[in-house]
């Protein structure tokens, strides 16, 4: 659920068991802006049901901008929230094998301070326009502290480097990361990455296409389509993760729900004024398989649709089907005030 009351932008979660209908988790994240300064709270709770629980805890989270600095505290009391060095967390049930990934991850039972982490971003020093520290200390005392370059000329206009140099207490290490840059296309997107010698990572050995992306708008109607050449490292995301393609190793670490077992996509979607101001929304993704024997490879069709009744009330509808039949029906009603 979410909603906005007054200048507050509020979000909760509420989950129950499939079949006994337990109490599993619960979520609520608030979050403002006043004067230039953003404000979050961030609190849940883990039942004793779950591997972890139980657990409860909350995050304090200001950001802000100075002198063209950007500035991020987050205060961790028992639990923390998913960024760049933290992943939030993500419920499984395993006979079903259901699973749904949420920001807030309680990781105590009781409210006590547990971590604090700061992070300014947006210093330049020589040919380097974007450098990030970020320090994290938690309840024991000093944890790590890194600095993030990003986009490190080579001299080269398509390639690039990210660099990370992280200390701990006990520990140094040295990240350098190179990246492609092929320039701007109108519609077509090409899914490249650097290769590199595993023995020596800063050892360029190739590049690797990995997919191709087509996408196109025009008076409301959204065309997209993408292929991954490589489905062993690579995947095409759920919708309500974007549709992207993105490696499994990432998908895995932030959470992401992937597809792997499908190669290809085709997506339509259309946007129209429907009643009292809002949008209907009609969205039809296919996909296709390599060991699929149906026609053109087809291995699965997901269509979701949304219809506003009044200003306040929307009807949503979703369907999958896939080589074996009907395999999801949902229907829900979205109420905002």
């Amino acid at each position: 659920m979410t909603g906005t009351l007054g200048a507050f932008d509020i979000q909760g979660d509420l989950l129950f068991g499939v079949s006994t209908a337990d109490f599993i988790y619960d979520q609520v994240i608030v979050t403002t802006s006043i004067a230039g300064i953003e404000f979050g709270f961030y609190a849940a709770q883990l039942s004793k049901a779950v591997l972890g629980g139980p657990a409860d805890g909350f995050v304090v989270r200001l950001a802000g901008s100075t002198q063209g600095l950007d500035i991020v505290s987050i205060s961790e009391f028992g639990a923390r929230i998913e960024d760049e060095d933290f992943h939030g967390i993500t419920i499984y049930h395993a006979a079903t094998g259901l699973h749904k990934h949420y920001t807030t991850n309680p990781l105590v039972h009781g409210q006590c301070f547990t971590g604090q982490k700061i992070t300014v971003s947006g210093w330049s020093f020589g040919c380097v326009n974007d450098i990030a520290a970020t320090m994290y200390m938690s309840q024991d005392g000093f944890e790590f502290i890194k600095f993030d370059l990003t986009e490190i000329e080579s001299g080269l206009p398509w390639l690039a480097f990210d660099l990370e140099l992280k200390f701990t207490l006990q520990t140094k290490s040295l990240v350098l990361t190179p990246t492609l840059n092929l320039g701007e296309t109108t519609c077509i997107d090409l899914y490249t990455a650097i290769v590199t010698d595993p023995a020596s990572p800063v050892s360029i050995s190739g590049i690797n296409v990995y997919g191709l992306g087509f996408s196109y708008s025009w008076n409301g109607v959204s065309i997209k389509s993408l292929s991954v050449f490589k489905t062993s490292c690579y995947a095409i995301t759920t919708p309500e993760y974007g549709s992207l393609i993105e490696s499994i190793a990432e998908a895995l670490e932030n959470g992401h729900e992937y597809y792997s077992n499908y190669w290809e996509l085709f997506s339509i979607e259309v946007v129209g004024d429907g009643c009292c101001g809002g949008n209907y929304t009609f969205l039809a993704n296919t996909y296709f398989q390599c060991d699929s024997t149906s026609l053109f490879g087809w291995g699965m069709t997901h269509i979701e649709a949304s219809m506003p009744i009044s200003s306040n009330l929307f009807l949503n509808g979703e369907i999958e089907i896939d080589t074996d039949g009907l395999n999801h029906f949902g229907f829900a009603v979205r109420v905002s005030w």
